[in-house]
């Protein structure tokens, strides 16, 4: 959600209360999930009744009614306000048009209600007709407040979502209520019945890496199943970040739009709108895909290959974020381009890992003029091998076939020229001694 990322919003303690709706899932409440953690002997007791009458609610037809009682145990008057948390059971999320809603007061100060929204979720509200939006009331001691709640399925009640849950929880002061959600909840079966789908994402990513004059392709697909479709355009926003988001990465975002490629404006951060997915997609719509293509300008601080985050948030209407789908793809600096490796000059290879043996002398002890002794090279050559055969002999005379090592081969003829020599002078030696 991420770089990528746009700043999250912080949310008050009381905007962790809403019930959260991502592709179909549900998230308790926080504040309702700390009520139950909160030990036990809280003054006040909170119960939502039955709805009455107990049958289902169609989009645009007939309420239902049930009443809201804050009971106080103590000795002396408590403070007290809450609200009800809606959520559908589907894919859209409901806005502030999807639901009726009505609080009147039974045995209570004069009432008033209002409906709004948080992070997707939907919100009835009601507090005293003589203070403002947020206050509560004070519940005498030992004593009772009861309201009715009215609730109805508005006409642009998704016809993609089913069931509606509506659970009455603490807005302040959860620690001195108990508000235990087996006693607070009420579920408003719909009119016609559906199972609901999901809203379905993927990513294709064509592996390239994303540089400066460099372009990462990756592939957005959003399927919508089940019956219904969703009341208001899809919106999309991308964000793009690494993992230690600290620096300036200079990210650029391009989309095929209608067989074209356009640059997206960057809305904040790295976080680009993408064109909107129309009202009424459904499974009907079939696969809706967005082509991408991700670079870095020429400013950008990456100084090696890195992942990146990207992620898809999507919004409908007036709600806010209520689904989001993540990948990951890479990108780097300019790469720079490797020197290829020297050839030598062909017939100059690298010495031979068996080195020849020194020629030994003439058994006789008298060389012949015209001994020799022939060495093998290889021509280092890239790619492949090859050798080079030079032949010297003791005369001193060079036969070349492709070696360029004169000087080291004369050297070679003139050793065992010496070598021969010394041989001759030594067998003469040992005769003159033998003769005496």
């Amino acid at each position: 959600m991420s770089a990528r990322l746009a700043a999250r919003r912080l949310h008050t303690a009381a905007a962790t209360a809403v019930v959260l709706t991502v592709a179909g899932a549900a998230f308790l409440p926080a504040v309702a999930g700390a009520a139950e953690q909160q030990p036990a002997g809280k003054p006040l007791t909170m119960t939502l009744g039955k709805p009455a009458p107990d049958a289902p609610l169609s989009r645009g037809g007939a309420t239902a009614s049930m009443t809201l009682t804050v009971s106080n145990s103590s000795d002396e008057p408590q403070d007290f306000s809450a609200w009800l948390l809606g959520k559908a059971d589907g894919p859209a999320p409901i806005q502030t048009d999807s639901v009726v809603f009505d609080v009147t007061a039974l045995d209570a100060p004069a009432t008033k209600a209002s409906v709004g929204r948080q992070d997707g979720g939907w919100q009835g509200l009601f507090y005293p007709s003589s203070g403002k939006l947020g206050d509560g009331f004070s519940v005498p001691a030992k004593g009772a407040l009861t309201w009715k709640v009215t609730v109805g399925l508005g006409k642009a009640y998704p016809t993609n979502d089913g069931d509606l849950t509506l659970q009455a929880s603490p807005l302040t002061g959860f620690e001195r209520i108990d508000a235990d959600k087996s006693r607070n909840t009420a579920v408003f079966k719909t009119d016609p019945q559906i199972k609901p789908g999901k809203l379905t994402t993927s990513w294709n990513w064509d592996r390239k890496v994303a540089r400066p004059g460099q372009w990462a392709g990756v592939t957005l697909n959003t399927t919508a199943t089940g019956p219904g479709e969703f009341p208001a355009e899809l919106r999309r926003r991308i964000t793009a970040h690494t993992l230690y988001d600290t620096g300036e990465h200079d990210f650029l975002l391009e989309a095929e739009v209608g067989g074209k490629r356009v640059r997206l404006q960057q809305a904040e951060g790295d976080t680009w709108d993408l064109p909107p997915l129309p009202k009424g997609f459904g499974s009907s719509s079939g696969t809706a895909s967005v082509k991408l293509f991700l670079s870095l300008g020429d400013h950008s601080d990456l100084e090696a290959d890195s992942v990146v985050h990207l992620k898809a948030v999507y919004s409908m209407g007036a709600t806010y974020d209520f689904a989001e789908s993540d990948t990951e793809v890479e990108a780097g600096p300019v790469r720079t381009t490797p020197k290829p490796p020297t050839t030598p000059p062909a017939g100059t290879g690298s010495p031979s890992a068996s080195p020849s043996q020194p020629a030994s002398p003439s058994p006789t002890g008298t060389p012949s003029a015209t001994a020799s002794v022939t060495a093998t090279v290889a021509a280092g050559t890239t790619g492949g091998s090859g050798t080079g055969t030079t032949t010297t002999t003791a005369t001193g005379s060079l036969a070349s076939t492709g070696s360029g090592s004169s000087g080291l081969l004369a050297a070679a003829a003139a050793a065992l020229v010496a070598l021969g020599g010394a041989a001759a002078y030594a067998g003469a030696r040992r005769r003159r001694t033998v003769r005496g």
